[in-house]
């Protein structure tokens, strides 16, 4: 991102194994898998680490607890090897794990509905999104979402960019019917709007921080905190239902690992921006801004919100707003869905 794209080239962590997926989207093709990491635990020191693929998004959530455990070897002294995979957004993401090319995967709040259509169980939260943001051109027009009705709107499918979009539009009245919705991916969202082809986006931080770097002018016209407290939304990762019910010992030992780097990440966040963007090649300011519209908890935290039903009351809360807008035919009790036994044993 910057005129390349954060979306562009990633420099693989030392250590890291990085593959491509192709999932239909636009990631790269999944036989084009780098030769897995060799770091080995143990007294025997021949015996290859099992292998977990997650599944990951280039920014401050979805990458920097992959390259902080593998930096600072949580990895390691869980005895396992991560190979990293990128992505842009959770629905390809959900598609290559049904596929059976990914085992695990980081995704936004938007992309949650996957999970309680059975394509995934959640076994951690990452942290809450305060970033999602509808943003307008500032040729548009357009001041107030109520303004959006009869204008084009680029938003990327199943993620956190039609999640708000949703809510928005009928905070102010409006139906998706009242709008043109065009489905993209994020890369071509920003550059969308650079170029004037849509009049708004829905998007997400740091891609909203590039367009806001790129077009002078570009009108927030609504944010997560607009709909908060009523709305809560958590970035989760997860793991596939088949994988999670066979391999439990190495979720477990992931969400271990993951446990030590986000409390890491917390403590440290300049670091991790650029520890992440060595890793990304996303620009540090981006990574900066993403960070600032992030609310991080503590594993702790975590621990405790998943053990108390708080976490279940936040994703019960955006089922009913998945069902409200025609995303997902009904509400599923999460406790179906997220597997809350993995934090409970973290250390």
């Amino acid at each position: 991102m910057k005129r390349t794209m954060l979306i562009g080239a990633i420099v693989a962590a030392s250590g890291v194994a990085l593959s491509g997926c192709a999932t239909g989207g636009t990631n790269s093709s999944a036989n084009n898998t780098a030769a897995s990491s060799t770091s080995q635990t143990g007294a025997d020191s021949t015996k290859a680490l099992p292998v977990i693929r997650v599944a990951y998004m280039p920014d401050i959530h979805g990458a920097a607890p992959i390259v902080i455990a593998q930096q600072e070897g949580f990895f390691k002294n869980e005895g396992i090897d991560v190979q990293a995979v990128k992505f842009t957004s959770g629905p390809p993401e959900i598609d290559a794990m049904a596929a059976g090319q990914i085992d695990m995967a980081y995704i936004g709040p938007g992309a949650i509905f996957l999970a309680a259509e059975g394509k995934a169980d959640i076994v951690a939260v990452d942290s809450l999104n305060l970033g999602d943001m509808i943003l307008a051109s500032p040729k548009s027009g357009i001041t107030s979402i109520a303004g959006l009705k009869g204008h084009t709107i680029g938003v990327p499918e199943g993620t956190s960019g039609q999640m708000i979009l949703n809510l928005a539009l009928k905070k102010a009245g409006l139906k998706i019917s009242d709008v043109k919705i065009v489905n993209m991916d994020v890369s071509s969202e920003v550059s969308a709007f650079v170029a004037g082809h849509v009049d708004a986006v829905a998007t997400w931080n740091p891609y909203s921080s590039e367009i806001q770097q790129q077009v002078a002018g570009a009108k927030v016209l609504a944010t997560d905190k607009t709909f908060m407290p009523d709305f809560t939304f958590p970035q989760v990762w997860t793991a596939s239902p088949a994988f999670e019910k066979s391999h439990s010992a190495l979720v477990q030992k992931f969400v271990d690992a993951l446990a030590e780097a986000n409390d890491w990440r917390m403590n440290h966040v300049q670091q991790a921006v650029s520890m992440t963007a060595s890793y990304t090649g996303a620009p540090a300011d981006s990574l900066t801004s993403q960070a600032g519209t992030t609310q991080w908890l503590s594993s702790s935290q975590i621990k405790t919100d998943m053990a108390n039903g708080t976490v279940d009351k936040w994703i019960d809360n955006l089922e009913e707003q998945f069902v409200q807008s025609g995303t997902l035919p009904s509400v599923v009790q999460p406790s179906t869905f997220v597997k809350d036994t993995y934090y409970k044993n973290v250390p």
